[in-house]
């Protein structure tokens, strides 16, 4: 295996001349938790001060020197006017948390990524009385993320009224997304109080991949493999006709059921049972891979004569991009397993998919598909699969499958690291596969890495090791499929 430092263990595997080279950790800076660490949201309570209040206070301070001076009724009636009015507020603004209501124009929303999205929701006030000064925190999408943001947006209410927000926005990646409003915080005229309101009106937008087609010559085939000895199902060395399914582009004429034909006046093919299993495994790794927070070790490069530590080829450029790098990655996992399915479905083969999924009563969900048809009942559901917990990996899955001879797999990793080439190398059930033409497809996401070069040089090692075990090892983009190169690849040069 090749040598990669594990984080926080550095020293542990370094020679004593290197780990006294060690640099100094550098302590890490605590943040101050405090208010402004929180949601906006959060940031009050259900009542709090407004900032008028301030004002309020100094007046009220003035008008009771003011009165204590001049001893007169004018000023004793100042002076209680100045001081009834926070109870006053608290009262006027308790009246809005019955009064405005949210109602949310379209309850889902349903739409393939990077295409426009419309949603709209409205603020209804029902009393009588206007407030003139609202906070509505809303969450909605943030441009360059997975994630959702709050945003403030100040608004007012006439009496008997309702406030309309209506946009258009795009979602870079797949998953379910919540939008709409969270809470606002309603303010009396003169802004001395605010009251909290949760409303928490939302649309749930469900973004889904797109369906990739994979380049045939792009990719290694279960037909490309020389392991398989298992007959190709156009082969006509038949035992049985097992099914009759209508004609699907690439089965052979004489498969063609002519007479059946001839009566629904559409082509039917037969299927014939060959007595060997031709069945693939599509099974997508959407576990949490990567850390919400940047590591604070310093790595260099172990191709660096005068390095002191070896680098870490999982590093990623910036600290921002470790916050959505596993919601990140698992887009590219979704769109590479449909491309996957859809290509296996095409040559003819039965597809088992399989993925960790908490909305499942026993935590993972398990479908056989025998045709597009058959994925297209299923292609929402894995679509919007959440994220599952960094336990959750392939091998756990591997072991729910019985009899898996004569099987093919096809596992699509988010990266690659020792603990997996591992597992993956000691999977029983792979091993029990004879039919040769498993593969690991592994997303490319190396604009996002910070040892590029590196990390090219860490995969091609687990690629000549995953090769012993019959594991072809495939590099997979938005784009399509290329094979990793058999060739050690010049890393210096690229």
């Amino acid at each position: 295996m090749p040598y990669r430092q594990k984080k926080g263990r550095a020293g542990e595997f370094l020679p004593e001349d290197l780990r006294a080279q060690k640099p100094a950790k550098p302590p890490k800076k605590e943040k101050k938790k405090d208010k402004a660490a929180c949601p906006a949201s959060e940031r009050y309570g259900r009542v709090s001060a407004g900032p008028g209040l301030k004002y309020w206070f100094a007046l009220w301070l003035f008008a009771l020197l003011f009165t204590q001076l001049l001893r007169a009724p004018a000023s004793n009636i100042f002076f209680g006017f100045i001081t009834f009015l926070p109870p006053v507020s608290i009262l006027y603004t308790l009246i809005a948390r019955s009064a405005l209501k949210v109602y949310m124009v379209s309850n889902t929303v349903t739409a393939e990524k990077n295409r426009p999205v419309d949603y709209e929701f409205r603020i209804i006030n029902e009393s009588v009385f206007p407030y003139p000064f609202i906070d509505a925190f809303l969450r909605l999408p943030e441009l360059n993320s997975v994630k959702t943001a709050e945003r403030c947006v100040k608004i007012s209410a006439a009496p008997l009224s309702h406030y309309d927000i209506k946009s258009t926005v795009r979602f870079r990646f797949r998953g379910t997304y919540e939008i709409g409003v969270v809470c606002i915080y309603v303010y009396d005229f003169l802004r001395l109080i605010r009251v909290k309101t949760d409303l928490e009106g939302y649309t749930t937008a469900y973004v889904l991949p797109r369906r990739l087609v994979i380049d045939e010559d792009s990719s290694v085939t279960s037909s490309d493999s020389a392991r398989r000895t298992k007959k190709s199902p156009n082969s006509y060395e038949k035992i049985e006709v097992s099914d009759i399914r209508d004609y699907r582009l690439g089965d052979p004429l004489k498969s063609i059921h002519w007479k059946l034909s001839s009566k629904a006046e559409e082509l039917v093919v037969k299927d014939y049972n060959s007595g060997t299993t031709d069945i693939t495994y599509v099974i997508p790794d959407l576990s949490r891979r990567f850390p919400e927070n940047a590591p604070d070790f310093p790595f260099v490069s172990p191709f660096d004569a005068d390095a002191a530590l070896p680098v870490d080829v999982a590093e990623l450029i910036s600290d921002s991009a470790y916050e959505d790098m596993s919601e990140y990655c698992a887009d590219g996992v979704v769109e590479l397993a449909v491309a996957s399915v859809l290509k296996e479905l095409r040559a003819g083969r039965t597809v088992e998919l399989m993925w960790y999924d908490a909305r499942s009563e026993i935590g993972a969900f398990a479908f056989e598909l025998r045709s597009s048809a058959d994925f297209d009942i299923v292609f929402e559901l894995f679509a919007t699969a959440p994220l599952a917990s960094a336990d959750k990996t392939v091998a756990g899955l591997t072991r729910m499958i019985g009899d898996a001879e004569d099987a093919k797999f096809i596992f699509v990793l988010p990266t690659l690291d020792d603990d997996t080439v591992t597992s993956l190398c000691t999977m029983a059930t792979v091993q029990d596969s004879a039919s040769g033409g498993s593969e690991v497809v592994v997303y490319s996401a190396e604009e996002r890495f910070a040892h590029p070069k590196e990390r090219s040089a860490y995969l091609e090692t687990c690629r000549t090791q995953l090769a012993e075990r019959g594991l072809t090892l495939v590099k997979g983009t938005l784009e399509g499929f290329f094979e990793m190169p058999d060739k050690d690849r010049n890393t210096k040069g690229e």
